[in-house]
């Protein structure tokens, strides 16, 4: 179809003017469209950006202002291998008795020796980390909170030996995470003064053991057992698993004990009849 347009002369009749229509050139000759006598320019509208539910249906400011606001006590933690090196001690020597004996002096319930475990995994049970601190001595029990805001738990050592060697659990894997052992304190109070002086005390223990790396006394104790303890733990016998097996009797046995069975239970309803047999 041939195609017209208008030019700005005086006649109006010579203001039409006949075209030809270029064909686009195939794709077969390889040659562009670029020989055509007009260009047509695309207006592309742009699409419009999805909305979320979130930006649709937007929170009241106050409950955003809550939501991103941290947790109260909560410790931010940093990714960073010097902050690494100052929370876990690993490899480190323990305390020496007379420093754990200094220790314990600054504590107000230092009968009972209790430490914080941190970086428990949520699924570790109570038994789990008995077992793993029974390594280093008897424990007196474990108290994982129910509502915890992170994987930690307490652990309450029977003597102090077992408290002295548990510091050396401090970077051991349990459970597929590795742990931190701390110093805490029995008791309910959570106020952000103890928890200061418990920061600054187990801070002054990790110093305290790095400068222990060149003391032969902290540096004998480990968690390898004697070999007299070893010989002195042979666990008791269980009623269960140890009880001796019953020999199976023979059909002569057999039939000897089921007559005189059935002879003694004769006597005795004679016997509650009143006849003398």
């Amino acid at each position: 179809m041939p195609l017209y347009f208008r030019t700005d002369t005086d006649d109006p009749k010579k203001d039409m003017v006949k075209r030809k229509s270029v064909a686009p050139a195939t794709a077969a000759n390889g040659a562009d469209s670029d020989g055509s006598d007009y260009e047509v320019e695309w207006q592309v509208k742009p699409t419009a950006p999805k909305i979320n539910k979130a930006e649709h249906f937007p929170l009241p400011p106050q409950i955003a202002k809550n939501l991103n606001r941290p947790a109260r006590g909560a410790r931010k933690y940093s990714t960073s291998e010097e902050d690494s090196d100052v929370e876990t001690a690993e490899g480190l020597p323990t305390l020496t008795s007379s420093q754990i004996a200094a220790i314990l002096e600054t504590i107000k319930n230092n009968k009972r020796l209790v430490l914080q475990v941190k970086n428990l995994n949520f699924s570790t049970a109570k038994e789990e980390v008995q077992e793993h601190f029974e390594q280093a001595g008897r424990v007196k029990g474990v108290r994982i909170p129910k509502h915890r805001s992170s994987g930690f738990a307490f652990v309450e050592m029977l003597n102090a030996e077992g408290f002295q060697k548990a510091f050396l659990l401090d970077g051991s894997f349990l459970d597929g995470r590795k742990i931190i052992v701390n110093l805490s304190e029995s008791g309910n109070k959570k106020s952000t003064t103890r928890i200061q002086l418990l920061e600054k005390k187990n801070a002054e223990i990790r110093k305290m053991r790095k400068k222990n790396q060149h003391v032969e006394e902290a540096a004998e104790i480990t968690l390898v057992p004697d070999a007299s303890v070893l010989e002195k733990k042979v666990p008791p016998p269980c009623r269960y698993l140890d009880k001796p097996k019953q020999r199976k009797l023979t059909k002569k046995e057999g039939k000897e004990l089921r007559k005189k069975t059935i002879l003694r239970a004769k006597f005795q309803n004679l016997e509650k009849k009143g006849i003398k047999a």
